[in-house]
């Protein structure tokens, strides 16, 4: 899947490298039969909100599994980051950062919407359903509002432009959030 606008902003900000790096991460773990899911910044453009980001977040079945077998390679265009953090690579080429994030677990203590398990091995980038991006998004914002307000932009901007349903299937846990923030939107028209 291509979004048209999301692939004109790509091309016009010269990120289209982080694309780039997410189909490389993609290609090798599929020629190992890792799944992976694309949430954060590529999958809101993706559902038609062309925003910028610079980096690849990436759902994996088993972090440890992915970072051994996109790093093995010590002279390819992946590797880890030496002092940071454990789940991290780089792209030399593109100097595009993946995070690898842990199918089954949340993002951060508090978060109540774990990440989901990926299930197609693919050289294709599979994004994530909107109605766990939206979950995500909105669970990442309640538990840092200051620090993810984006998430919360993120949501507000794909209601909008997808003139999602008040009752879009998402999450329970952030079912009144998502709720209050369709209804506050309604508001203000």
């Amino acid at each position: 899947m291509i979004d048209h606008d999301a692939y004109i902003l790509r091309e016009g900000t010269g990120t289209s490298g982080v694309v780039e790096t997410a189909r490389l991460a993609a290609g090798r773990l599929a020629d190992h039969l890792i799944p992976h899911l694309i949430v954060g910044g590529i999958a809101v453009q993706e559902y038609g909100y062309p925003r910028v980001t610079i980096d690849v977040d990436m759902v994996v079945p088993d972090v440890l599994d992915a970072l051994e077998i996109l790093t093995a390679d010590v002279t390819g265009p992946l590797f880890r980051l030496r002092g940071g953090i454990e789940d991290r690579i780089q792209d030399r080429r593109t100097e595009t950062m993946i995070d690898l994030l842990p199918a089954g677990k949340v993002l951060r203590e508090g978060c109540q919407v774990p990440f989901p398990l990926p299930t197609v091995a693919s050289d294709e980038l599979q994004i994530v359903g909107l109605e766990k991006l939206i979950s995500l998004k909105l669970d990442s914002w309640f538990h840092a509002p200051l620090r993810r307000l984006k998430d919360k932009a993120d949501v507000v901007e794909i209601i909008q432009r997808r003139k999602l349903p008040r009752d879009l299937a998402v999450d329970a846990a952030v079912q009144r959030l998502y709720l209050e923030t369709w209804d506050g939107l309604k508001a203000e028209k």
